[in-house]
């Protein structure tokens, strides 16, 4: 058998999840996320990052485990080489995690981390749109300053941008963000 092999791990979790033994279901999860990837690539983490996402949404929601969710979710992001690659889905799912347990803090922490050590548009993205959920129409504002400061020629970021501020009636500042973006 090849231990590499994550499709089989997730074979095996679903197998011990129908049988509804946490210990057993634990066990298994840890043992299959021993297996890291021998590479550094990103193409061959992809299926090894649902086991980590699988084993915290697992915690949090049949074990109901919210201590070890957050363990999980804190040790892949720690495991992950953020500065060879990065999944903005697990940023995202652990900031959204926090949100669930109403820790605000914590989750604009995370998001907050994982824009300084990485930056990528689908992270600018849901950090606004969790703010934005929320009503924090200034932390949108900074936000997509921070976005278009890393990104100044993305068009769409430009866009959404003068669009919420429309949306909220600020048609002075649309239009500015709109002469600004040609």
């Amino acid at each position: 058998t090849n231990p590499l092999n994550y499709d089989t791990w997730f074979d095996y979790i679903r197998l011990e999840e129908a049988k509804g033994k946490k210990d057993r279901i634990r066990d298994v999860y840890e043992r299959a996320i021993a297996n890291k990837p021998p590479l550094q690539e990103k193409r061959f983490w992809k299926r090894y990052i649902f086991l980590w996402i699988n084993y915290a949404v697992y915690e949090e929601l049949e074990a109901k485990d919210v201590n070890r969710a957050r363990q999980v979710w804190q040790a892949c992001l720690q495991l992950i080489p953020h500065k060879i690659f990065t999944f903005a889905k697990v940023w995202l799912m652990a900031a959204q995690f926090e949100v669930r347990q109403h820790d605000l803090k914590a989750a604009r922490k995370l998001l907050g981390t994982a824009l300084g050590k990485c930056p990528k548009e689908r992270l600018f993205k849901g950090y606004v749109d969790l703010e934005f959920r929320l009503a924090e129409i200034d932390r949108c504002r900074k936000i997509y300053e921070k976005y278009l400061e890393f990104m100044p020629e993305n068009c769409q970021a430009w866009k959404k941008y003068g669009e919420l501020e429309a949306s909220l009636q600020e048609n002075e500042r649309s239009r500015a963000i709109f002469e600004m973006a040609v």
